[in-house]
């Protein structure tokens, strides 16, 4: 069969059914060096972050759209961050390489700060400054303590600082090598959660706690009470306590919907434009096909909403957005371009009519 064949018979298939030439990505490799230093994080986090600085800045979406606004707020950025930069050169428009960061429900968190920094450069500023004050562990290690917010930091090596609100977060911190499985590599079904992003370079988020997702959608969710899903599912129980054989299987709805996750992740990757990516795992294909046809119905009414008008700049939005369901995984994806931010940054999205 000629390539012509092919893909008029591709498109055939694409026409006939939802799947079609359709096939799901496959997930970028995991860099070993983000793998080292996930151990770093806490083992039971809330949501892990991760971006790549030193890759996004080199891409022209960031020179062109991202960079001038970056520097704006690092002047008045009155953090952490801007306190490096003053002390020791090192920013996000200027040597800061990578970023981690994960949070837990009890507010402990763990950073991770990826560059090449001047710790002497630090010692002298901080000398200057009240807010500052510089401890030492049993070891006698430094660990610098910033005072107005109860935020503890210390040089793991010339190129990483790591920092922690939590004391005990920060001993744990300074134990590990780069060797051991511990922190965050312990927890199994993160550490796989992080392994299926697919958008593993520039930034991503990831989380698989049910009360957080929870808390991500249900504003959406509740923005969708008036759309109908286009079929009924029932959720698959395989794998829990529950009967699979028992014919009452729980019914997904909006309100039980955050209960059938695995996880949920947003990843992008940074080149001319930016690719946005949003993967949602689910227990099994029910909850999957169920959160699909919430999502086309949303989807649908908001395009249908703009009719024959002039469609304001995030419905145009809108139209960018694909959505494709591979068994378990629903993925949303839209791509923005110069042009598209462009017209965002001049409108007032406040006074925009509602879709």
């Amino acid at each position: 069969m000629k390539i012509n064949g092919v893909i008029i018979l591709c498109f055939v298939f694409m026409m006939s059914f939802s799947g079609g030439c359709n096939f799901k990505p496959e997930p970028q490799p995991l860099p070993l060096s983000v793998r080292s230093t996930l151990n770093l994080l806490q083992e039971d986090p809330q949501f892990v972050m991760y971006l790549n600085f030193k890759s996004m800045s080199r891409t022209n979406f960031w020179q062109k759209n991202i960079s001038d606004s970056i520097l704006n707020a690092e002047k008045t950025f009155g953090s952490i961050l801007n306190t490096f930069k003053n002390a020791t050169g090192v920013s996000i428009s200027n040597g800061l390489d990578e970023m981690y960061y994960s949070n837990s429900w009890f507010g402990e968190n763990s950073i991770v700060l990826k560059g090449l920094f001047n710790k002497s450069k630090l010692d002298e500023y901080i000398k200057t400054d009240s807010l500052f004050s510089i401890t030492k562990n049993a070891e006698g290690k430094d660990i610098y303590i910033k005072t107005d917010n109860g935020l503890y930091f210390f040089f793991k090596d010339d190129f990483t600082i790591c920092a922690s609100n939590y004391l005990k977060q920060i001993d744990a911190m300074m134990q590990i090598s780069d060797t051991s499985e511990s922190g965050l590599l312990k927890n199994e079904k993160i550490y796989n959660s992080i392994e299926n992003i697919i958008y593993k370079q520039d930034l991503w988020m990831v989380s698989t706690e049910k009360a957080f997702i929870k808390g991500i959608y249900q504003n959406f969710l509740g923005s969708t009470a008036g759309i109908k899903p286009e079929d009924e599912f029932k959720t698959d129980t395989s794998g829990s306590n529950e009967n699979p054989s028992d014919e009452s299987k729980e019914k997904v709805t909006l309100e039980n919907l955050y209960t059938k996750y695995n996880s949920v992740s947003f990843s992008a990757e940074m080149k001319d434009d930016i690719l946005i990516l949003i993967q949602n795992n689910f227990v099994s294909e029910s909850p999957a096909k169920f959160f699909k046809s919430i999502m086309n119905g949303f989807l649908t009414v908001s395009r249908l909403s703009t009719g024959g008008k002039q469609k304001p700049p995030a419905a145009k939005l809108l139209d960018k957005i694909r959505l494709n369901r591979y068994d378990n995984d629903v993925f949303i994806e839209v791509k923005i371009e110069s042009g598209d931010l462009e017209m965002l940054r001049n409108t007032d999205l406040l006074s925009e009519p509602a879709l």
